[in-house]
C-alpha cells in the first residue's frame, strides 16, 4: 500500500466524510488531487495510475550520468557471454542491441520486448544475468523484497544480478509527489542478500545511487 496516496485519501474523507457513500465524486475529487484521471477510490489502482503517468509522460532515463551502472555495463555483461539476459523495468530499453541475448520488460513502456512487470513475468528459462536498474525502487519494504526475491527466482544459480538503487530520494517532477520510493541502505542490501540466497560481490556509490551486484548462490 502507498502510504502517501492512502494518507491523502483519508484527508480527502476528513475534509468530507459524505464522500465515503459517493464513490464517482470521491473519484472525481481523487483525480484533481492526485493529478491523474481516476475513476476508482481503490489506492492500489490509483498507484498504478500514478506510476504509468509518470514513467511514460515525464520520467527520462540518465543513463550516462552513472560510472558503473551506465554504459559500461555493457562491455562487463558481453565478456560474460551470457546465454540470457533480463533487463527488469528495462525503460526505454536502451541496452537492446548492445548487450547480447537481451530481453527487455518494463511494466509501462511500449518499448520493451514485452510490456509486463517483473511480478507478473512468466519466463520459459532461467536468465544468466538480470540488470535492474531503478526499476526496484518503489513501495514499502514487502513490495521491494518481494520483487528482489523473484529476481532471484529466475537466475541460474551461480548467475549475477546487478542493480542500481535509491536510497529514498525524491525525484524532482512534481508528478514524483505521490510515488512511494523505498529507502534502501547497504545494510538492507546485506541482509536481504542473505535471505535470498545470494552474496554481494560488489557494492559502490554511483552518483547518488547505490550500484551493487549479486551472485545467486542457492
Amino acid at each position: 500500500m502507498n502510504l502517501k496516496i492512502y494518507n491523502e485519501m483519508q484527508s480527502i474523507l476528513h475534509e468530507c466524510p459524505s464522500l465515503i457513500n459517493d464513490e464517482d465524486a470521491f473519484a472525481k475529487i481523487s483525480s484533481v488531487r492526485f493529478g491523474v484521471d481516476v475513476y476508482w477510490s481503490d489506492i492500489d489502482k490509483i498507484t498504478q495510475a500514478i506510476e504509468e503517468h509518470y514513467f511514460t509522460k515525464i520520467w527520462q532515463p540518465k543513463t550516462k550520468k552513472y560510472k558503473y551502472s551506465g554504459l559500461a555495463i555493457v562491455d562487463e555483461i558481453n565478456n560474460m557471454n551470457p546465454r540470457r539476459v533480463l533487463d527488469v523495468g528495462c525503460g526505454y530499453n536502451e541496452f537492446k542491441g548492445k548487450i547480447k541475448n537481451l530481453t527487455g520488460i518494463d511494466p509501462y513502456n511500449d518499448k520493451a520486448d514485452i510490456k509486463s512487470g517483473v511480478m507478473d513475468y512468466q519466463p520459459e528459462h532461467l536468465f544468466d544475468v538480470l540488470i535492474c536498474f531503478g526499476s526496484i525502487n518503489f513501495g514499502n519494504v514487502e513490495k521491494v523484497f518481494s520483487e528482489l526475491q523473484k529476481c532471484v527466482d529466475i537466475t541460474e544459480k551461480g548467475g549475477l544480478l546487478f542493480f542500481r538503487v535509491n536510497p529514498g530520494i525524491q525525484h524532482d517532477p512534481d508528478e514524483a509527489k505521490w510515488i512511494e520510493f523505498f529507502n534502501w541502505s547497504p545494510e538492507f542490501i546485506f541482509n536481504s542478500a542473505i535471505a535470498v540466497g545470494c552474496s554481494v560481490i560488489n557494492i559502490r556509490q554511483d552518483a547518488n545511487r547505490i550500484y551493487f551486484v549479486l551472485r545467486k548462490d542457492k
